[in-house]
């Protein structure tokens, strides 16, 4: 990831810091000079200044809109870190209990180290990141100043293509920052997300062929291996859960249903539905029959672990 905006900031606070010396310097021998002397060149340094400010200005934005995605990207780096923690001692627990025989715990124990070192080598890397645009504010709070919200995206409509989405939460690809000069950091290249078949044309969807709906996508990210390693858009219709090779979403693995849950659509949103399944869908840990869902909602059927993101 290149930072060529930091850079050039870098830069310009450095010949800002000169010419503000400067200023201060002219204050202290202005009674040696004539007065005119005095303020012409008191007017240059403060109209190089003023040039600079305006150079900067526009680059500061760029910078705080990336530091927002950065953010976003840290955040989701850290709440996948912490559900990989919860998926081990899962793990352990069952194993404990005679689920797993001692080949399928090392294995399953495996992936999960390979998941927890994956991730904290790219909170490394975002933490880096993040000192990089420290260092050409003053603060975080300057950074923060008049930035849209990091995970706000563009509403759309039922007719709307579902919108591409990286496969795992550590991607840091998408904070392109202009005019590139130094790069610091590998790009992350991920598969794009499988394509879920969309709705039949001759069935009109649940809330009526004639009504006009505003909604904003929805998808699920995986979590932990039993869930994937891609992202998956959900359509503007029913799809099912289970381990049928039938279901949209097929999930394999102890304690799923061949016909295990539901997801629905509707003006309100998305709504998972469980379809009476032995071991349960669980929403945000708690065991639920029917619950619409929220950004960043916790869903786990078996095994598998996902969360759900709008927009």
């Amino acid at each position: 990831m290149d930072l060529g905006v930091i850079d050039a900031l870098k830069a310009l606070k450095e010949e800002a810091d000169i010419l503000r010396g400067r200023l201060a310097g002219l204050e202290s021998v202005k009674s040696d000079f004539d007065p005119a002397v005095f303020s012409r060149v008191n007017a240059d340094y403060a109209k190089q200044l003023a040039g600079l400010e305006a150079k900067s200005e526009p680059l500061r934005q760029q910078a705080r809109e990336s530091y927002a995605r950065l953010r976003g990207a840290l955040a989701d780096i850290s709440h996948a870190h912490e559900a990989v923690k919860l998926d081990r001692q899962e793990i352990e627990l069952r194993r404990k209990l005679g689920e797993f025989s001692e080949e399928e715990y090392k294995k399953r124990l495996q992936a999960i180290e390979t998941s927890l070192s994956e991730r904290a080598v790219a909170h490394k890397q975002g933490e880096a990141l993040r000192g990089r645009f420290l260092e050409v504010f003053a603060s975080e709070e300057e950074l923060l100043q008049a930035v849209p919200a990091a995970h706000a995206g563009p509403a759309s409509t039922q007719e709307m293509p579902i919108a591409e989405d990286i496969d795992i939460p550590m991607d840091l690809a998408s904070l392109d920052i202009p005019a590139a000069q130094t790069q610091i950091l590998q790009v992350l290249k991920l598969p794009e997300p499988p394509k879920v078949p969309g709705a039949p044309a001759a069935k009109p969807p649940a809330f009526g062929a004639s009504a006009t709906m505003s909604l904003r996508t929805g998808r699920l990210v995986p979590q932990n291996p039993e869930a994937g390693r891609t992202a998956i858009p959900l359509p503007p219709k029913p799809i099912s859960i289970g381990s049928e090779a039938s279901n949209e979403i097929r999930i394999g693995g102890p304690g799923v249903e061949p016909q295990h849950a539901r997801i629905s659509v509707d003006s309100q949103g998305y709504t998972l539905s469980d379809l009476g399944s032995k071991s349960g869908t669980r929403v945000n840990a708690e065991t639920i029959q029917q619950r619409l869902l929220r950004h960043e909602d916790v869903i786990q059927i078996g095994m598998a672990r996902f969360v759900f993101r709008e927009g």
